[in-house]
Order: structure tokens, then C-alpha cells, then sequence
């Protein structure tokens, strides 16, 4: 029993260490070097810092942020509502759902190329049409990519809380004499407000930290990524300028988040929600039918592009079939090094990150006595999810540039397993409470070590989750720039770091073709979870059905005797 506590113990404070070590001390370092007091003074170098420029970037990062938000988190809940109270059909809602959920799959500089290659001036609707519909560059190319980009994760936050609300209320309120817009309100938004609230500032969060589209569509718009980006990064680099900004970054950033979670503390719950049969209404079904198919085909007709640009010999000039770009791509060496670097960070970020933070939410999850070092873990996952992925990629950069970390692809893992570990950790942390907590003493009372325990008992109850916790970290990996884009090397180079690399050589056939390769290693990858998943579910049923029948055995050798 002691060593089961003291390995328990070592355990939470290696995890506390670790973030000490990689998230403590790098902010610190940010901290301090906005502080450097230099010519005059503490207060005159913040005010030289927090010119015309950077309040221009911050206001526009805002607004831009804002409209987003609003826009996403309107379309969100209508298709939400459609997929829930409506009579669409089944196989029409699977069918969009997974389009809607396509963009999650690829990077947002990404969806910058996209967008000009769609709808630029040599765009393919563009020529389709034989008219430029607007400016991609500039204000609707960054709106356009940030509703793309915020809509997927908001509409399933919408959607997962909608599908528990009670549809009977909805029922009984038209009955009684209510307009559709009154029983909507009352019944729907009214239960939901909290929700929606958590939804928008998700949007405003992803949008104001998102680095992709303002450097891919942002023309001559600032913002306050691409502000921070050339503080580090640009021809004179400065660091002190950009350790302000990533500070000034941050203040919105916290705000939100402390609104989030207070807002997520308060749910409204139905102790037993049911689904009935929706009256007929064709009038409203076509009306969702058709906001899901523009939805649809306004995300297919943006990343159609993928598919098309790749297999033409030189777009537009000359538009002949051809695979010579892919043979090219293939045959580059730096390309290929990129696409393996990428891969084998994914696989170590999930793998590692899954390890860490399923054994963080046993500390915060699985102890009835409550020490303060598992209090503080609990309270750093918070933490984590404050700090934008920029900040994070800056705060490395200042303190480990001398070490032995620098220039190595095991700091792009640990910055991402730092930068996403608040979602595994609570899905973990969720899987974990569910369990009879009890489970940890009986196997005492066995000989059992706590290890052993972990092993034999709260893996095997938690291995759906723990392939939730993988695949998130997987994908996020694959299409993450904010933080990696200031610590790869030419030898540690990935995807998303070299897509700004081609953008600046204008190598637009080498950006859609390892756009492709993302894209299919994510849905092959989405189908293997996927797999898992069903068999993972297949066998649990037939375990409970298998318990089920031997419970039943007894009864049955009783009725056989009589």
C-alpha cells in the first residue's frame, strides 16, 4: 500500500514538473523579456510598443474575431435545429454532417489558398462563372475563412446539447397557442443560452489566435498574429516588441476563457429527456434541406480545389490532365522529408500526450483524499487552454533556443501535447469519474499494485475514450501552425510550417499537393478510429449480453429441476 501511494505521488509530481518546466517557465521567460527595461523605462517602452500599429492589428483581430463568432454561432444553431426537430432524413443529415466536419481536417493557412484558387481573379468559380463575385483578399476572404474555420466545432458543441433537450416541451408550447419563434425561444434558445454563449466565445477565441488565414488572405489588413509573427520572425527581429504583443494577446484571450468556464458550470438538465415524432411540415424540412445543401455546397465548392489544381498541368494557362505534379512532389526530397516529419510528430504527439494526460485525470479523478499537487494539475489544464498556441511557440523560442531541445522534433511534441492536453485530460477526467471508485480497493484487497490496477481494470473501461484522446491529438498535430511555425528547422520541418514556406516561393502546386496527402492521412486515419471504435463498442455489447445470460443460468437450471 505504501508503494502504491508513493508511485502515486511520484506520478503527480512528475506531471507537476513537467509543466513547471514547459509551460511555467516559458511564459515566465515571455513575461520577463517584455519587461527588459530599456532607454527610459518601464512605462515609456510599453507605450512605444502599443503604437498605432499594434492598436490597428488588435482592433481588427477583435472586430474580425466578433463577426465570426456572431456569424458561426447563428448558422451553427440553425443547422443544429435542423438536424434535431426536423423531418429531413436520416442519411441527408450523416451525409452533411460529414461535410461540415471536412474543414477540421486540414490547416487554416490551407483554407487561405483555397479560397484564393475558388473565388481570386483566376479563381476556378471565378472562371466558371466569368465573374470575380468579390476580393478575396482583404475583409470577405478573412470572414469567409474564419466561418469556415469556427463553424464545424460550434455547430457539434450546438448540436450534442440540443440532442439532449426534451423535443416534448417544444410540442406542448405550439400546442398551447405559441408561435414557432415563441416555442423556439422558450423551449430551445431559453435552456440553451449558456451553451450558445460557450459556442460564440470558442469562435471568438479560435478566430482572434488563428495565425493561418490573416497571413494567407489577410492582403494588407494587420492583425494581431501576423503583428506577433513579424515581431520574432520578420527582417529585424525584436524580441522585446513581440514578447508586448504576445502579452496583449493573452488579455482577451483569459477573458474568455474565465467566462467559459463559469459558463460551462451552468447546465440545464431534463431528468428524462424523450424524442417523439415530429408533425409533418414540408414547407420547414425543404427550408433545412436547403440551408444544409448551400452550407454543403458552399464548403465543397471552396475545397473542390484540392482535387482539381493538383491534376492540371498549369493552372490557368494550361488546363490538360496530367500526374506530373504528383511524380514532382514525390521525387522532391525536402517534400517528402516534410510529409515524414509531420506523420511521426502526429503519432508521438498522440501517443505521448494520450499517456500524459489519461494518467493526470487518474490523479484529479480516482483519489478521494484531495492533495494540493493534483489540485494544481486540475487547475493548469485551465491554464493550458488560455494560452494561445503562438504564445506558447514564442515562449519556447526564447527559452530553449540555447538548449538541446532546440531544433528537434521532441519540442514540437512536447509544445503540442502542452498546447491541446485540456481536451484529453477532460475526456479522460470524465471517463474516469463514471467508474466505481471502489474498484482501487477491492484490488488492494486482492494484492493488486495501483499500476497493475490501472492496467487491468480502468484502461480496459475507458478504451473508447482513450481513442477519442488519441485522434485528437492526431489530428490536431496534423493541422496545427501556431505554435510549430516558430521552432521547426529545415530538418524538422511539417506541413503547416512549410506551407508558409512554399506561399513565400509561390510553389502553389506543392501547398495543394501536401494539402492532399493531410487531408487523406486525416480521413485514413478518421476511418481506423472509426474501426476501433465499432469493434471496441461491438465487444462491450456482447460482454454485457454474455454477463446478461450467465445471470440468467441460475433461473434456468431452477425451471429445468421443476
Amino acid at each position: 500500500m505504501r508503494d502504491a501511494l508513493t508511485l502515486k505521488r511520484v506520478t503527480s509530481w512528475m506531471i507537476l514538473i513537467f509543466f513547471a518546466l514547459f509551460l511555467a517557465l516559458p511564459i515566465g521567460k515571455v513575461l520577463l523579456t517584455a519587461l527588459t527595461v530599456e532607454n527610459g523605462g518601464f512605462a515609456s517602452n510599453i507605450l512605444q510598443v502599443l503604437d498605432q500599429k499594434w492598436q490597428i492589428s488588435f482592433l481588427n483581430s477583435l472586430k474580425f474575431s466578433l463577426i465570426a463568432a456572431s456569424c458561426s454561432t447563428l448558422l451553427g444553431f440553425f443547422l443544429a435545429y435542423g438536424n434535431n426537430f426536423t423531418n429531413v432524413g436520416p442519411r441527408f443529415l450523416k451525409a452533411n454532417t460529414s461535410i461540415l466536419q471536412l474543414p477540421m481536417l486540414l490547416p487554416t493557412i490551407t483554407y487561405g489558398f483555397v479560397l484564393i484558387y475558388a473565388f481570386g481573379k483566376q479563381g476556378l468559380w471565378t472562371r466558371i462563372m466569368q465573374h470575380e463575385w468579390f476580393n478575396i483578399y482583404g475583409t470577405i476572404g478573412i470572414l469567409i475563412g474564419f466561418i469556415i474555420y469556427t463553424l464545424p466545432p460550434i455547430f457539434i458543441l450546438i448540436n450534442n446539447s440540443m440532442h439532449y433537450l426534451d423535443n416534448r416541451l417544444f410540442i406542448v408550447s405550439r400546442l398551447m397557442g405559441d408561435t414557432w419563434w415563441q416555442s423556439l425561444y422558450r423551449t430551445i434558445i431559453s435552456p440553451l443560452y449558456r451553451v450558445l454563449a460557450v459556442a460564440f466565445l470558442q469562435g471568438f477565441f479560435m478566430s482572434f489566435t488563428d495565425f493561418g488565414i490573416p497571413s494567407a488572405v489577410g492582403g494588407q489588413t494587420p492583425f494581431i498574429t501576423t503583428l506577433l509573427y513579424d515581431g520574432f520572425m520578420g527582417t529585424i527581429p525584436d524580441f522585446q516588441y513581440g514578447s508586448v504583443v504576445a502579452l496583449t494577446m493573452l488579455l482577451p484571450s483569459i477573458i474568455s476563457i474565465l467566462v467559459l468556464n463559469y459558463l460551462q458550470k451552468k447546465v440545464v438538465r431534463y431528468e428524462k429527456p424523450q424524442t417523439l415524432l415530429l408533425k409533418k411540415n414540408p414547407v420547414r424540412d425543404w427550408a433545412f434541406r436547403c440551408l444544409f445543401i448551400l452550407t454543403s455546397f458552399f464548403i465543397v465548392a471552396v475545397f473542390l480545389v484540392l482535387l482539381v489544381i493538383p491534376f492540371l498541368t498549369n493552372w490557368p494557362f494550361n488546363l490538360q490532365p496530367t500526374l506530373q505534379n504528383f511524380t514532382t512532389f514525390l521525387q522532391d526530397d525536402s517534400l517528402m522529408v516534410t510529409l515524414k516529419n509531420s506523420l511521426l510528430m502526429a503519432l508521438l504527439t498522440a501517443f505521448v500526450g494520450t499517456i500524459f494526460a489519461y494518467f493526470a485525470a487518474i490523479m484529479t479523478s480516482r483519489e478521494r483524499k484531495v492533495y494540493k499537487v493534483n489540485q494544481l494539475i486540475d487547475s493548469v489544464s485551465t491554464i493550458t487552454n488560455s494560452i494561445p498556441g503562438m504564445v506558447l511557440g514564442v515562449a519556447y523560442l526564447l527559452i530553449f533556443t540555447s538548449t538541446g531541445l532546440h531544433n528537434t522534433l521532441m519540442i514540437l511534441v512536447i509544445v503540442t501535447v502542452v498546447h491541446y492536453f485540456a481536451t484529453p485530460y477532460q475526456m479522460a477526467k470524465e471517463a474516469l469519474q463514471k467508474m466505481n471508485l471502489n474498484w482501487e480497493n477491492t484490488a488492494k484487497l486482492m494484492g493488486d499494485r495501483w499500476i497493475v490496477t490501472v492496467w487491468r481494470i480502468l484502461i480496459p473501461n475507458s478504451k473508447v475514450t482513450i481513442v477519442d484522446m488519441f485522434a485528437y491529438y492526431f489530428f490536431n498535430s496534423m493541422v496545427t501552425i501556431s505554435a510549430v511555425v516558430f521552432l521547426t528547422s529545415a530538418n524538422t520541418m511539417v506541413i503547416t510550417a512549410k506551407l508558409k514556406e512554399l506561399q513565400h516561393f509561390g510553389r502553389f502546386n506543392d501547398i495543394f499537393m501536401l494539402s492532399l496527402f493531410l487531408l487523406l492521412i486525416n480521413l485514413i486515419m478518421q476511418l481506423i478510429t472509426h474501426l476501433i471504435k465499432r469493434r471496441l463498442s461491438n465487444e462491450k455489447e456482447k460482454n454485457v449480453r454474455t454477463t446478461w445470460l450467465h445471470s440468467l443460468n441460475p433461473i434456468i437450471r431452477r425451471l429445468q429441476q421443476r
